[in-house]
């Protein structure tokens, strides 16, 4: 066997180690991102029993920080002409809800059914900017509940209220917040939907998908979204150059340039998961990959080699080659995430 092709082999067997390591539940897209579920997973806007009598929908969003955390508030109002009728709100407000002329709610915990999930498709697929971060996260779409029935009765006042929702965070390993979502549906038309905040860099969706009206709203940072970008991109780049050197050297096959595997391994390990889209959980980086960097250190110095065997001196060369990869991941990762 020549020695170009025994250390293609070799090379192929560091990265298959590698992949196989993603099979483990330590590494995945959800350690990198995350949605906030619960009530902010929820569908927020109104449903309406009999939309066609109901006309001058008009809604207003604006943020509500009052209470220091930012909260979603919609102004609502409408016309109502028919006969008794009735409108559900989705979703779970956060704040009470006050309703003009003794009007008396009934509460109720319902999973709507229709064709929410088209709205969710569309909206995910197509409308949102952040839309391939989002479904990086488990439970990414939103659900379509309501607890909240309203009656309603001919008059000739109109109806206005407030709902407060709570918005969905997209956040990034755990403490990074880079949008908060928030999306109003209703089956009414509407005359007028305004946002009282200035968009800037922010996204404000709105389409009509099975019925129902959409408006959704992307309140994103964008300097932490542009700096995620361009570490990932660097990161791809790394990988990607790192790889091709290897094959390089394999090709070349000269003796001086073959201590420079260890340190191309070692990137390698490093960018992978992120090249992959994937993260890894701190019990993985204190765990698992220093063993992958001591087979990998190994398999490295069997690639400078005649033989395919390593000596006592060499094993314990890799070892502590080893210990310096794991003090770099320290650095890099732990302390980092421990901030």
């Amino acid at each position: 066997m020549s020695k170009k092709l025994k250390n293609a082999i070799i090379f192929g067997i560091f990265i298959l180690i590698l992949f196989i390591s993603t099979l483990t539940d330590r590494v995945s897209t959800t350690t990198l991102w995350s949605l906030s579920e619960g009530i902010s997973s929820e569908f927020g806007g109104l449903l309406f029993k009999d939309p066609t009598e109901i006309s001058n929908l008009s809604i207003q969003r604006s943020i509500d920080k009052s209470e220091g955390d930012e909260i979603i508030k919609y102004d609502v109002a409408f016309s109502f002409q028919g006969e008794e009728s009735s409108l559900r709100i989705l979703g779970t407000p956060v704040r009470q809800i006050f309703f003009n002329n003794q009007l008396i709610p009934s509460h109720s915990i319902v999973k709507l059914k229709g064709g929410y999930d088209n709205i969710n498709s569309k909206l995910f697929n197509e409308k949102l900017s952040l839309r391939e971060y989002y479904k990086k996260a488990n439970n990414y779409e939103f659900v379509a509940n309501s607890q909240i029935r309203l009656p309603l009765e001919n008059r000739e006042d109109p109806y206005s209220f407030t709902i407060y929702y709570k918005p969905r965070d997209l956040v990034y390993r755990g403490d990074n917040t880079l949008s908060k979502l928030s999306t109003f549906i209703t089956n009414a038309r509407v005359d007028k939907f305004t946002n009282s905040q200035k968009m800037g860099e922010n996204e404000n969706p709105t389409f009509s998908e099975s019925g129902f009206y959409i408006n959704a709203q992307e309140l994103k940072d964008g300097a932490a979204v542009s700096r995620i970008s361009l570490i990932n991109n660097a990161t791809y780049v790394i990988f990607i150059v790192s790889v091709l050197a290897v094959f390089a050297l394999i090709w070349l096959d000269r003796k001086s340039l073959s201590k420079l595997y260890i340190p191309l391994f070692m990137l390698i390990i490093l960018t992978f998961y992120k090249f992959l889209g994937l993260g890894v959980s701190t019990s993985m980086v204190l765990l698992l990959l220093p063993i992958i960097a001591f087979v990998g250190i190994c398999l490295a110095k069997l690639m400078s080699k005649e033989t395919l065997k390593l000596s006592s001196k060499e094993l314990k060369q890799s070892l502590g080659y080893t210990i310096v990869f794991f003090i770099i991941m320290l650095i890099v990762v732990i302390i980092p995430r421990a901030l």
